[in-house]
């Protein structure tokens, strides 16, 4: 179909204006890109400047904070378990030989024999098996303390310090030798 000697489209037409294959189409749909694109980054910017705000200080230099304060909370301190030392590594596998259990040679290297005596440890007292090494430490030293005060007790002949069952009961001046 043809209007005056111009052919007529199907496609929308404004006078003698066609948008079908014309610059002007291309330029609409790069407008509609475009606003598309800002109204993403906006959005963005809205969700990324309180995040930036709190990363830059006031002159523009990033600030570095830590995650936490986590030196107000009490638990977070008694959850954190220093390493031990070398000179508590040689009493832990002092205690551990004491103990029955091989460790390898007492030198505060905490290696694989330590660490396997560490673990037999953890096994035959039933320990919590996600003791750390301190709790093995001071269980290991509440031990050695007992058997000494059991010692200390047998050689000076007070039997009252030993741990006693419910059905015995040791009279501590009764002394077994005059019996």
């Amino acid at each position: 179909m043809t209007i005056g000697n111009q052919p007529v489209n199907s496609d929308v037409m404004w006078g003698n204006l066609s948008f079908e294959n014309s610059p002007m189409k291309s330029h609409i749909q790069g407008l509609f890109i475009l606003l598309g694109v800002a109204i993403a980054l906006l959005a963005l910017a809205n969700i990324a400047a309180p995040v930036l705000g709190d990363a830059f200080g006031e002159d523009g230099a990033i600030v570095a904070e830590s995650a936490a304060d986590d030196s107000s909370d009490p638990t977070v301190e008694a959850a954190i378990e220093v390493p031990l030392d070398g000179e508590e590594v040689a009493l832990l596998q002092a205690n551990l030989t004491d103990l029955g259990f091989d460790p390898g040679p007492v030198d505060g290297i905490l290696g694989n024999g330590t660490r396997s005596a560490i673990n037999e440890a953890i096994v035959e007292y039933q320990l919590e098996i996600t003791a750390s090494d301190r709790k093995v430490l001071e269980y290991t030293q509440s031990l050695i303390d007992a058997l000494a005060a059991a010692d200390a007790a047998d050689d000076s002949g007070d039997l009252s310090l030993l741990p006693q069952t419910d059905d015995e009961s040791v009279d501590p001046t009764v002394d077994d030798a005059a019996g």
